[in-house]
Parts: C-alpha cells; structure tokens; sequence
C-alpha cells in the first residue's frame, strides 16, 4: 500500500504537544511536533507536524478534534521509499 508524508500546522488552544502525540502516534511513522513561535498576547499555540501514514484522513480528523488545521501539504511516496 502507498504511503503518504503529511506536513501541516494545527493551531491549538488548550490541549498539550504531549496529547497530540498519544493520540495520533499509532497511525503513522516518524511523527515529528515542533512548537512554532507565537506572540506573547496570543493564548493559541501552533505546531508543526510531519507524519507518514497510509491514511491521511484518520490523522487529519484526529487533530481536528485539537484545533484548526492550515497550510497542509500531501506528498504521495514510491513504493521504494524507506517508510
């Protein structure tokens, strides 16, 4: 099956890096979560993430569930790639 490589930002309010993380991890492989810089006024925070998963949408519901997704880009891998 084909495998996907997912890199997006989620703008979250309350929940923590560390929830994401547990709740997206077991779908996909080399789950990355970088915190972006935010203004000191704004209560949201951004993240970046980048995943490879077989199915892009249970990880894009599941992040919804923590805030809003943008800037979301797709990538369709070969077959001979390692993930």
């Amino acid at each position: 099956m084909l495998k996907y490589s997912l890199e997006f930002i989620l703008n979250m309010q309350a929940a923590s890096s560390e929830t994401l993380r547990d709740s997206i991890t077991e779908f996909g492989e080399g789950l990355e979560i970088y915190q972006l810089p935010q203004d000191n006024d704004d209560k949201d925070r951004n993240f970046r993430i980048h995943i490879y998963t077989e199915d892009p949408t249970v990880i894009f519901d599941t992040c919804a569930q923590f805030g809003r997704l943008k800037s979301i880009k797709i990538n369709e891998l070969s077959k001979g790639h390692p993930f």
